[in-house]
């Protein structure tokens, strides 16, 4: 099925979807609804998403359900603080902004050599993630929705050639998370950089290299003019998952009506995220070429040393979280089926196999 096909099909259902809620009559002042949403993701792209969401609430409800949306109004770290004083109503944004508050939930947005975005959705949808995942925000009284999907990150971003991992050795690399832990372990020195900062970290010569997002949000921030060398593929982050997070008390307030309004407004999202955010890197790379940015593969004996230190390192977090390893557990034994079907029925799959540079035989 091509892209157009798959593009049309998915505007099919959210045609349905509209014609489901289409019946609502129009709410008065007094029934309406208000909520404040604050997004924590980078504005174009990520935040015009959830600008997106709150619009397509206002619709299915028929105006009884009003969500504004805040850009950045509370830190990442302040999230939770703000939702349970009430100074937001929701949050739009990745489970990985709250890993400060709780480290188990960073696998949430998409973690080293994990599955890709269909993969992830299916592990989410049908596999236990969103339930493992809820068991981690319900000790803090908080209810997550997964609302949205987008492709692998860049790789890295670097002024010289990546030949070996001996070229890692002593690099000051712009990075973040588990990303960040598994660089440093090959040696590389981690700064954690706002992204308005890592052009200037650049020019000054406070790092050698960086990775921060999508294509597309990289050729935002221009990092493009002052390193030329772009690594693929995104080990470090092979999906990035999108929700909606609210105190439980707040979703539980809410009429039926308008709890099935969100969960079709997040079916909305996620059909459109992974097609609208795909045309974004293609137009990126092309940009990329005519600015002269060498794309590079990383090699496959620096892949194997990353998998491996990823791997030491997830297996120290299992150790001191119950329900991280409980999610984990779940998730692994999730990647063995599906990576079972995948490479069945899949010709050019590229998953566990390319990623660990390791052979994968079929099993009967």
């Amino acid at each position: 099925m091509k892209m157009s096909s798959r593009i049309r099909a998915a505007l099919g259902g959210v045609a349905l979807t509209y014609c489901i809620f289409a019946a609502a009559p129009a709410a008065t002042q007094d029934d309406v609804v208000h909520w404040r949403m604050n997004s924590l993701l980078y504005p174009k792209l990520f935040g015009e998403a959830g600008e997106r969401f709150a619009e397509i609430v206002r619709r299915l409800s028929g105006g009884s359900f009003v969500i504004e949306v805040h850009d950045r109004l509370v830190l990442d770290q302040d999230t939770f603080d703000a939702l349970e004083a009430g100074l937001v109503d929701a949050a739009w944004g990745s489970a990985g902004h709250h890993g400060r508050e709780d480290s188990a939930l960073t696998i949430f947005t998409g973690f080293p050599f994990g599955p890709d975005p269909a993969g992830f959705t299916a592990w989410m949808q049908i596999g236990g993630g969103a339930e493992a995942l809820q068991a981690i925000y319900d000790r803090h009284g908080m209810k997550s929705l997964y609302c949205g999907i987008l492709p692998a990150e860049g790789g890295g971003w670097f002024l010289a050639p990546i030949e070996s991992v001996d070229d890692l050795g002593g690099l000051s690399i712009r990075s973040f998370g588990y990303g960040a832990r598994v660089l440093q372990r090959l040696g590389v020195v981690p700064y954690e950089l706002p992204a308005q900062e890592i052009r200037q970290a650049f020019e000054t010569g406070l790092i050698d290299a960086a990775e921060f997002s999508l294509p597309s949000i990289d050729a935002d921030l221009g990092i493009a003019e002052v390193a030329k060398h772009l690594y693929f593929p995104g080990w470090q982050q092979p999906v990035t998952s999108l929700e909606i997070l609210m105190p439980e008390r707040r979703w539980e307030v809410l009429s039926d009506r308008h709890q099935a309004v969100i969960e079709a407004a997040c079916g909305d999202m996620l059909s459109w995220t992974a097609p609208a955010a795909v045309e974004k890197q293609i137009e990126a790379l092309q940009q990329f070429r005519q600015m002269g940015v060498e794309f590079h593969q990383w090699p496959d004996d620096v892949l194997v040393e990353m998998r491996e230190a990823w791997e030491d390192i997830i297996a120290e977090d299992v150790e001191g979280d119950p329900l991280l390893a409980g999610a984990w557990s779940d998730y692994l034994d999730f990647r063995e089926r599906y990576g079972d079907w995948q490479s069945r029925s899949s010709t050019g799959w590229t998953g566990s196999a390319r990623h660990a540079s390791k052979p994968q035989p079929l099993k009967d």
